[in-house]
């Protein structure tokens, strides 16, 4: 099957989505947040209800968290790549990306013990 001819790639520097994400409306934001305090009060519940499943009641537990003390930040660390060629730049993700793959089939059971291995690193 062809490509449609009207699927062209956008030229370099441009954006097919030049506004950003659309704006909520005013209103809907207040009739949101008018909720919060039920809607706080309702997961609440759900965390505390043993007769819920696991998954809704860690959902329940993170988006109470979440909403009182912000996500959790995730920190991204590397070492300095800016002195590695192009050619040694895909060599490092190559490496990367086999260690994730033997990683994931440990995890699988369908390589060494599961999650054993050491993370992928950068060099």
């Amino acid at each position: 099957m062809s490509k449609p001819k009207n699927l062209k790639p956008f030229a370099p520097g441009t954006t097919g989505n030049p506004g950003g994400r659309p704006r909520i409306p005013d209103d809907v934001k207040a009739l949101a947040r008018s909720y919060t305090r039920e809607a706080i009060t309702t997961a609440a519940e759900i965390m505390r209800n043993p007769d819920e499943t696991g998954t809704a009641r860690m959902s329940a537990v993170n988006t109470i968290l979440d909403r009182g003390w912000g996500k959790a930040p995730q920190h991204i660390t590397t070492e300095n790549l800016g002195n590695l060629s192009d050619a040694d730049l895909r060599a490092e993700l190559a490496a990367a990306a086999a260690e994730l793959r033997r990683s994931c089939l440990d995890a699988e059971g369908e390589g060494s013990e599961a999650g054993g291995g050491t993370a992928p690193t950068a060099h």
